[in-house]
């Protein structure tokens, strides 16, 4: 117990306790943290350094914001305009593996989202996906057929996650799976910032013959916190630059 009373939080009980004051108030200065929690700025700042190198916040001056409240925000404005250039130049790279009576799962990232603009031309194609503004674009090709996963419906991310999501894609068997993520690291594997979007990645790889990684450059080297899974669970890794060496199969 401290002076005043309050019992003294173990640091992962104070760090879960600190993301969720960050998912309430989306932005919290160090010195507010001090009060809420009773405890020090050194303690504090440890605290923030840890979820930081774990994929959980971003600290800013004074300061620290949580990714995944940050990535609700506008996802739909923002990530679609973030590396449109190695975006286009991925889904244009992963089309010709597509070919007439494929099935294909696609995830909600806008990468995918790219390549599913893409998909003139075909003939019976069959499609499953967890992306609201995936499918929606898909619904306006011909020759394409649209299954929506359903599920809860991550508003801002255009995302259906949950457990009707993985129990609807397991209900199906695609040639292909593509997906995209937060961080692709040699060591540290495939990872997200959502549990939730991580798990339907991995219910992907797991009814799909070949799962092809959509990574551009800026998640190279990067780690986030929930683990999709080793670099190997991906079949082939697209990325808008010659992959170095470590990242090769």
């Amino acid at each position: 117990m401290d002076g005043g009373g309050n019992r003294i939080m173990l640091p992962l009980e104070r760090q879960r306790r600190i993301r969720e004051l960050l998912a309430d108030r989306e932005a919290l200065t160090v010195e507010e943290l001090c009060q809420m929690l009773y405890s020090s700025g050194s303690t504090i700042r440890r605290d923030l350094q840890t979820m930081e190198k774990a994929g959980l916040i971003q600290r800013t001056h004074g300061g620290a914001v949580l990714l995944e409240s940050a990535a609700k925000d506008s996802p739909a404005m923002l990530r679609e305009s973030e590396n449109l250039l190695p975006k286009t130049r991925i889904a244009e790279l992963a089309l010709p593996l597509v070919r007439d009576g494929t099935t294909l799962f696609l995830d909600s990232s806008t990468t995918a989202c790219h390549l599913a603009q893409r998909l003139t031309g075909f003939c019976d194609l069959r499609v499953i996906t967890n992306g609201l503004k995936t499918a929606e674009v898909l619904s306006a090709l011909r020759g394409v057929h649209v299954y929506c996963t359903g599920g809860r419906l991550r508003e801002n991310a255009q995302s259906f996650v949950g457990a009707q999501t993985l129990d609807f894609i397991a209900h199906f068997h695609a040639n292909l799976a593509f997906f995209s993520c937060r961080g692709a690291h040699p060591t540290g594997g495939i990872t997200d910032s959502s549990e939730e979007e991580a798990e339907v990645k991995k219910q992907y790889i797991r009814f799909s013959d070949r799962a092809i990684l959509l990574c551009d450059r800026s998640k190279l080297g990067r780690q986030m916190f929930c683990r999709i899974g080793a670099l190997g669970c991906a079949s082939q890794i697209i990325c808008d630059v010659p992959l170095p060496p470590e990242y090769r199969p």
